[in-house]
Parts: C-alpha cells; structure tokens; sequence
C-alpha cells in the first residue's frame, strides 16, 4: 500500500522521546483522527524563529509549540494545543472520513482546574525534564536551565525542595489537583473511546514517563487504584 502524503506538518520538541505534554496531545489527536502528519523537532532556540518564519504577525501570539502547518488547500499554520485541535476538527471532517475529537467543548473549564497541577508536576520533575527528555546535542538543555533559573530564582536541582516543599508535599498536592481524572476514570474502564481531554490528560503522564520512569511507576500509585492505567489504556491505540 502506497504511503499517504502527509496533509499536516506536525512540530513538536526535540528529545530523544516525544515528552511535551502539549505536543502529547496534538500527537494523540492527530492519530485519533487518522490525518496524515510529518514530524519536525524544533529545539529550544529554534522556536521562536520558527514562529516568526511561519507567521505573518506575532501580534498576540507567543513563541511557542505544538506548531502544525495545514498542507492541504487552503494553507494554516497555527500553533498552541487547543486552537490546533479546533482547527484540525474543522478541517478534517468526518464527512471526510476523519473522526471528530470529542470534549473540545469542556477544555478551557478542564485547563483551569489543571493550572496548580500543572505547576506542581514541573515542580516534581523540573529537574528530570532537563536530565533525560531534552536532546543534549542541539542547544536545548542550555536554554531550559538558563531560562527556567532566571524565572524561579533557584537552580534546577532545588526546585523540588525550594519551590515544592520536598516531594511529599508536591504528591499530596497532585493528589489533590488531578482528582478530577479519578473521577471522570471511576467508571470508566479505558475500553471506550477517548477523548480530548483524556489526551490532555494522557499527555501530562508521556511526560512524566519520559523524564522519569521511576516518578511514573510512583504516579500509578497514587490513588492506591487504577485510574492511570485505564486512562493509558483507554489511549493506547493513539500512542504512536
């Protein structure tokens, strides 16, 4: 069978595993919807003239990833997750043969409720993140370590300690924040189809995974059930 020619360019971090989780959930919906894709990595350094390049105006824009260029007539590019995924459903369609990804209509109400937790699980693997999920060879790790002390003031090997008061108080503080995905998993046993905030979800723990496998293994634990592993489950077909 002939390959498809891609109808997306698909940009995502450098690493020597796919980890952002905002790429994650990109990657996912692009392979749920069944759109032909490219991947290109873009390090650190590179994604800010990478926007420029792409756009006409930055105006009210941030230099950021996922980035996706839309091939097929007529030409987008647009970057940040969730504009991506509303204009990825509109253009694919399923009249066109494309599945529709559901719970777009919930995502600004989910991302709210993830904002403390998303600032806990960087304090939990800020420093894993630099040591094992950035490529070493294309100036990334240079740039996160600089940019993220100048912001939080500490070096990156005390972030956990200095800004999360130790990991006892950052896996209580996860417990807490992510309550909602045990709740959304407590009848759900990762058999149906996924959608876009499972994605969402599903890309915060690739993260964890890629910086550290062992903080995964703990993260499984956390509950003392199996919400992540029917939410890992229930993505399973899309983890490519």
């Amino acid at each position: 069978m002939a390959t498809q020619e891609p109808l997306v360019r698909f940009y995502e971090l450098s690493g020597p595993k796919p980890w952002s989780p905002s790429c994650w959930s990109i990657r996912y919906a692009l392979n749920y919807k069944g759109i032909p894709y490219s991947v290109t990595k873009l390090s650190y350094p590179a994604i800010e003239p990478t926007c420029e390049s792409l756009f006409p105006s930055m105006e009210g824009l941030d230099a950021t990833v996922p980035i996706v260029e839309i091939l097929a007539p007529p030409y987008a590019a647009i970057n940040d997750s969730t504009p991506i995924a509303l204009l990825l459903n509109e253009r694919f369609t399923e009249k066109d043969g494309f599945k529709d990804l559901r719970g777009l209509e919930n995502v600004a109400k989910h991302e709210e409720e993830q904002r403390f937790l998303v600032r806990s699980l960087l304090r939990w693997i800020m420093y894993d993140v630099y040591q094992n999920a950035l490529d070493p060879s294309d100036g990334s790790k240079e740039f996160f370590k600089r940019t993220r002390e100048e912001f939080l003031g500490v070096e990156l090997k005390d972030v956990l300690e200095v800004k999360g008061g130790g990991e006892e108080a950052v896996l209580q503080a996860i417990k807490n924040n992510w309550a909602n995905l045990q709740r959304r998993m407590k009848d759900d046993d990762g058999s149906g189809e996924p959608d876009y905030l499972d994605f969402k979800d599903a890309g915060l723990v690739k993260w964890i995974e890629v910086a550290s496998p062992a903080k995964r293994d703990k993260l499984f634990t956390l509950y003392g059930d199996d919400t992540f592993a029917k939410l890992m489950k229930k993505v399973e077909k899309c983890t490519f």
